[in-house]
């Protein structure tokens, strides 16, 4: 679990003066200019120090380093009473009514990808005026590649598999860990030399098996990627057209990694795998019938369809269901005067976002999509004693 940027503001202007012995910047005669500003929901649309009011114009309880807030509170940046370096405990507002007067950091899951990548001799073919191989390494761990710009919120791990005929089967080669900021260990994985078989089962196999051993860290779900140019061979037997015995082990083994908690999502590099086996994998890969399930499976064909589809599955990953350290004491009321914003941007109850429980919010549609991207904080107003740490 980590904390995603969620800041749930409780305020304690419903319950009385936010002001002890001083005025806010609003309050004073004449106010600040800043007071009459349209925000239209929007924060940003204030000057800093502060917020956008209920009545969409910008407001502000206090000023940094006044005495508006009372002893034990300071004043945020954008011009909140919050407790003095609490994070958020809940109690008596400065004024001395009963009411909480917190800034709390709800905690979003952070899922663990593990990526699974065919290093055989046919990702050195062309794809779209680069190789197979180069295009998946700039998707991924590129300037502006899905590992590059999520690792901050995915545990990553990456392993590359082939053999040679000669040397070891599978020759399996795995990033020293799974962990935050992994960019530059999956990259330097992603330069190693290509071999020439695709011995997909028995290299799942010891992925797998570590995952079991030793698994992602509590509350964060874990999902293999796998990433392929062909269809599976085996050690024993290195044909791989017709070779039964190499796609049912693949199968079998994606199956165990469901049975254990493990989802497997299957994408073709290139058109030579075949929908067939395609949809297969991708069946046992979400514990679906293996012949008659209709689950996802991905395909691209040039480099930007690859990036395309690894952002996808990766970004799928991310949760929209996120945790307030504080539950709901009026559901209601919540519903009724939350505001919620998106990079800014207000978020419409029942629309964008909903109640899961009494402690945990959900972001819908296009805004569960918008937020999966990164780069836009996420933050829920609710009025004075509506949510208790």
């Amino acid at each position: 679990m980590r904390a995603e940027l969620l800041t749930v503001l409780a305020l304690a202007a419903a319950c009385g003066s936010n002001t002890v012995g001083a005025d806010g910047p609003c309050d004073v005669n004449p106010p600040d200019p800043a007071c009459s500003l349209d925000c239209d929901g929007n924060d940003s649309a204030c000057p800093l120090g502060f917020y956008c009011g209920p009545v969409d114009t910008c407001t502000a309880d206090c000023t940094q380093g006044g005495s508006e807030c009372g002893s034990g509170f300071e004043c945020d940046p954008r011009g909140h009473c919050v407790r003095t370096g609490s994070g958020g405990d809940g109690g008596t507002s400065p004024d001395g009514d009963e009411c909480p007067s917190v800034t709390v950091t709800p905690m979003a899951t952070t899922p663990t990808v593990h990526l699974v990548i065919d290093r055989s001799g046919s990702m050195d073919q062309s794809f779209g005026g680069t190789s197979r191989w180069a295009a998946v390494r700039t998707a991924l761990t590129g300037t502006s590649g899905v590992v590059t710009q999520l690792q901050d919120r995915v545990f990553f791990g990456a392993t590359t598999y082939s053999s040679d005929r000669s040397g070891t089967c599978p020759d399996v080669r795995s990033t020293p860990t799974r962990m935050l900021n992994n960019q530059a260990a999956i990259d330097t994985l992603l330069r190693d030399n290509l071999l020439t078989d695709t011995p997909t089962g028995e290299s799942l196999r010891p992925i797998i098996d570590g995952l079991i051993a030793t698994p992602p860290p509590a509350g964060s779900t874990p999902i293999l990627l796998l990433a392929t140019d062909g269809l599976p061979d085996t050690c024993a037997d290195i044909d791989e057209n017709g070779n039964i015995v190499a796609q049912n082990l693949t199968i079998s083994e994606t199956q165990r990694a469901f049975t254990a908690g493990i989802k497997t999502y299957i994408l073709s590099v290139g058109n030579q795998v075949g929908d067939t086996h395609l949809q297969r994998v991708a069946n046992a890969g979400v514990g679906a019938d293996v012949a008659t399930g209709t689950s996802p499976f991905y395909k691209a064909n040039d480099p930007t369809q690859l990036a395309d589809q690894l952002r996808s599955i990766i970004t799928g990953a991310l949760s929209c269901t996120l945790d307030l350290n504080g539950t709901i004491q009026n559901r209601q009321q919540a519903e009724e005067s939350g505001i919620v914003t998106l990079g800014g941007t207000r978020l419409m109850f029942g629309t964008d976002w909903r109640f899961v429980d009494d402690d945990t919010i959900e972001l819908l549609g296009t805004a569960c999509t918008n937020f999966r991207a990164g780069g836009a904080t996420l933050s829920a107003t609710f009025e004075c004693g509506v949510i208790v740490e």
